[in-house]
């Protein structure tokens, strides 16, 4: 499901994951590793002092083909599951699969971020009120809902329950921050 994020600089934008497909994450127009813009929340959270960042993040276009490729993915291990003499197994297999994929990237995606990919700048404001990605600049509690939509998996969440380790510290890092910049979402998540 989308998230439409307000901005200050773009307006509402499209953001987030498209169902269960995790393993990346859609901001504008970019395309970012799950895992990475975790590590990214959670480096922030932990380091008050740190103002300049950046993030490896590639073209949308790369979102969909990778979406389509797990979708088709998906669709042919349920054609094999239900072809099986104890199709009950091999959906309890299939959901373990996509439990242990959600949010984490192949490796030849890894390596085609590093060759393909280019750094984002991401800017925190003086007063920590304000954060830019690249061109996208929003206010502080919409970047924290953001995070949290993030580290909780999207709208749908993540599969059963098993919340990958890098969301699940980036969620505790949020919830624990002493920094302005999490302020307003951590006093939203505590009403």
């Amino acid at each position: 499901m989308t998230l439409r994020l307000k901005t200050e600089s773009h307006g509402e934008i499209e953001a987030g994951f498209f169902g269960i497909f995790t393993q990346f994450f859609r901001f504008g127009e970019y395309t970012f590793a799950t895992r990475h813009l975790c590590e990214l929340v959670e480096y922030l959270a932990n380091n008050p002092q740190v103002l300049r960042s950046q993030i490896i993040g590639y073209n949308l276009d790369r979102f969909w083909q990778r979406r389509l490729e797990d979708e088709q993915r998906f669709a042919q291990m349920s054609a094999e599951a239900w072809q099986s003499a104890l199709p009950e197994l091999q959906i309890s297999e299939m959901e373990r699969q996509s439990e242990h994929q959600q949010g984490h990237i192949p490796v030849q995606d890894e390596v085609d971020l590093y060759n393909q990919g280019r750094m984002v700048p991401v800017i925190v404001s003086d007063d920590e009120k304000l954060i830019s990605i690249e061109d996208y600049c929003m206010e502080a509690l919409h970047f924290g809902r953001m995070a949290v939509y993030l580290t909780d998996g999207g709208l749908v969440g993540w599969l059963n329950g098993q919340i990958p380790e890098f969301a699940e510290s980036a969620s505790k890092a949020i919830r624990h921050s002493k920094r302005e910049l999490y302020r307003k979402i951590r006093e939203e998540l505590s009403s």
